[in-house]
């Protein structure tokens, strides 16, 4: 990164830092995941408290010193109001950052990545049914991240993936039908969520929509494929089926 510039992101996570400042980390499409310190932001006075909480989209400068990086100026690009008014769509979004700020490198660009974080966001503030949001762009960062299963057919038989009346199950890397898989291995999918799942790794969701029943699987199965091969435990799955299970619950 140059010595001063300006950059557009959105912030993943905050966390504080003696008596006045915090950190943030800002995920931005040309530097990636930054690292950067904001001086006074605790002050009862500064404005750059709120504008920098996680979720928040800005535009500011980052100026690098010899230590680290500080943060200065932040112009609110957008908020997301539409989503924070709402218990179950903000889980999702900050859900989706959080997982972010785990998998991403410190300044490795994923311009990919970036805008598929903005499209999730704006799905949300348009309305769009949180779980299918959650679970396509779980799957589409991890076809983007290089850690796409291999769809095509069963690792072990060879049966087709798209068969009908089988259910298959996502192991490290590859597929298995139900009746190859171990024992309690992974998250039942039926053969149209797989032809799902494939549209939405190649950036093509919605074209073939799931009950959600099918969107739930997808989602558990993506939380927990991703917990395998990044081996980076999901800390919102235990909260997110909670909030599930009230719901359901009444």
């Amino acid at each position: 990164m140059a010595r001063e510039t300006v950059v557009e992101g959105i912030v993943l996570r905050r966390w504080y830092a003696g008596e006045h400042d915090k950190w943030v980390r800002l995920f931005t499409p040309e530097y990636g995941a930054v690292r950067v310190r904001v001086r006074g932001a605790r002050k009862p006075t500064s404005k750059m408290g709120m504008l920098t909480e996680p979720l928040n989209r800005l535009k500011a400068r980052v100026i690098e010193g010899r230590a680290q990086k500080l943060l200065a100026q932040p112009q609110l690009v957008q908020s997301y109001t539409g989503v924070r008014a709402d218990l179950e769509r903000l889980t999702v979004a900050l859900a989706l950052c959080e997982t972010l700020d785990r998998w991403l490198p410190e300044e490795h660009p994923e311009p990919e990545v970036y805008a598929t974080l903005l499209e999730g966001l704006a799905s949300l503030a348009q309305g769009a049914t949180p779980e299918t949001v959650a679970a396509e762009t779980l799957w589409r960062w991890l076809a983007i991240l290089g850690y796409a299963p291999e769809l095509g057919q069963c690792a072990r038989c060879g049966c087709a993936s798209e068969a009908e009346n089988r259910a298959f199950v996502i192991g490290d890397g590859f597929l298995l039908c139900a009746a190859c898989a171990p024992s309690r291995e992974g998250v039942p999918l039926s053969g149209a969520s797989i032809a799902h799942l494939k549209e939405t790794m190649r950036g093509e969701p919605g074209i073939s929509i799931a009950r959600p029943d099918e969107v739930r699987s997808l989602l558990r199965a993506a939380l927990r494929y991703a917990e395998r091969v990044l081996e980076s435990p999901v800390r919102w799955l235990e909260f997110w089926e909670r909030l599930n299970a009230l719901r359901e619950s009444g």
